[in-house]
């Protein structure tokens, strides 16, 4: 079975991956969003995603370290490692203390930083293409771009929240949580506008419009719901 899923966040995305198993459906493969699955036994995986430091790759020590505790290395993609462990072994943590969970969200909260000044360098790229050199597919992968940067300064400001709490347990230290995030609508009507301008010679004019109007609703309420938030 293959599955399509776009997830940021590795907390929700190791969730979902152990809801699956739980139902009987072990993950075995992932490229570009898509998830492949074999039939297991219900129950018969815990899967954790790590944070390497190397691209698409682990350091042999960390594939001994791994084959040692008897966890499977099933996929890397970026600096992302996909691991799963046999339920019957027992727990499965990567993390378990305060202060290596810290820094392992620190490093992750670091790559979105970059990934987020990456794509907006980008971006400027794409408008000073379609202003200057009126290139005008760029004004199509803008809205992409955006709604990438969207993606990433929604996770910064989420993994704050996540490492102020961790700070608060290491240095005992309150920290004030505050809820505010960027709503998922305002990318998704960003990409859902960049759909209707890539397709925008091959649809009837009227339902081009509909997809635009759609987008314009979608990005409103998700400002509406990103200002009200608290």
């Amino acid at each position: 079975m293959m599955k399509f899923r776009l997830c940021l966040d590795k907390d929700a995305e190791t969730e979902w991956l152990n809801r699956m198993a739980a139902n009987g459906w072990a993950m075995k493969r992932f490229f570009a969003g898509f998830y492949s699955f074999e039939k297991c036994e219900k129950g018969e995986y815990v899967y954790q995603i790590d944070f390497g430091d190397r691209m698409y790759a682990v350091s042999d020590g960390y594939r001994e370290f791994m084959q040692e505790s008897e966890i499977e290395i099933v996929q890397t993609w970026g600096y992302w490692v996909i691991l799963r462990k046999k339920a019957s072994e027992g727990a499965f943590e990567l993390y378990t203390d305060a202060a290596s969970s810290l820094q392992h969200y620190k490093k992750i909260r670091r790559m979105f930083k970059v990934a987020a000044i990456v794509e907006m360098i980008c971006l400027f790229m794409e408008l000073y293409g379609w202003i200057v050199h009126n290139i005008s597919i760029a004004f199509f992968f803008m809205f992409v771009i955006g709604a990438i940067i969207i993606g990433c300064l929604n996770m910064v400001i989420k993994l704050n929240e996540k490492i102020g709490l961790l700070q608060e347990q290491v240095d005992g230290i309150a920290y004030d949580v505050k809820h505010k995030r960027i709503s998922t609508l305002l990318p998704a009507g960003l990409l859902l506008n960049s759909c209707a301008f890539l397709i925008r010679e091959s649809v009837p004019l009227y339902f081009k419009y509909f997809i635009q109007i759609a987008a314009i609703v979608l990005m409103a309420v998700g400002l509406f719901m990103t200002y009200r938030k608290k």
